[in-house]
C-alpha cells in the first residue's frame, strides 16, 4: 500500500486499481481539493482509472462546487471507473443522496455503511477498467 498525504485528505492505494481517499476532518473540502485528488491519482496511475473508495473525517463536507467537480467535471469521468462512499451517519447520507441524485455521476455509484462491503463491491467492478 501507498498512501500519499494532501492538504484535505489522504490517498491510499490499496490495490493497483482500487484507491481509498479519506476527506480528514474538520475541512471544506474545495474544488482545488478535489483536483489535488485527481492529479494525485493521475500520478501514480499514469492515467489508468481507479476504483474510489471514499470517506469523509468529522465536521467535514464539501462546496457544491466541490460535488460537482467530483461528480461531473472531465477529470472525473478520466480518473475515476466507480465510486463505494462509506457513509457514517445520516447526515453524511443525505450529502452523499445530493451527489449521487442531484450532481448524477456517469459512473457506477453506490453508498456503503463500512470499508468492507465497499471494497467487496469496487471488486465486482473490476470489468469498467480498460
Amino acid at each position: 500500500m501507498r498512501t500519499l498525504e494532501l492538504e484535505s485528505c489522504t490517498v491510499t492505494f490499496i490495490e493497483e486499481d482500487l484507491v481509498h481517499t479519506h476527506f480528514k476532518d474538520d475541512q471544506l473540502v474545495s474544488v482545488q481539493d478535489v483536483q489535488r485528488m485527481f492529479e494525485a491519482i493521475k500520478g501514480e496511475r499514469k492515467g489508468r482509472k481507479v476504483l474510489l473508495m471514499v470517506s469523509v473525517g468529522v465536521n467535514t463536507t464539501m462546496s457544491n462546487e466541490a460535488r460537482a467537480s467530483a461528480a461531473q467535471s472531465p477529470e472525473s469521468s478520466e480518473h475515476i471507473a466507480a465510486d463505494a462512499i462509506i457513509v457514517r451517519d445520516f447526515g453524511h447520507q443525505l450529502a452523499a443522496n445530493v451527489f449521487v441524485r442531484y450532481h448524477k455521476p456517469d459512473r457506477p455509484i453506490q453508498m456503503f455503511p463500512d470499508r468492507d462491503s465497499a471494497l467487496a463491491w469496487l471488486r465486482t467492478q473490476r470489468h469498467l477498467i480498460p
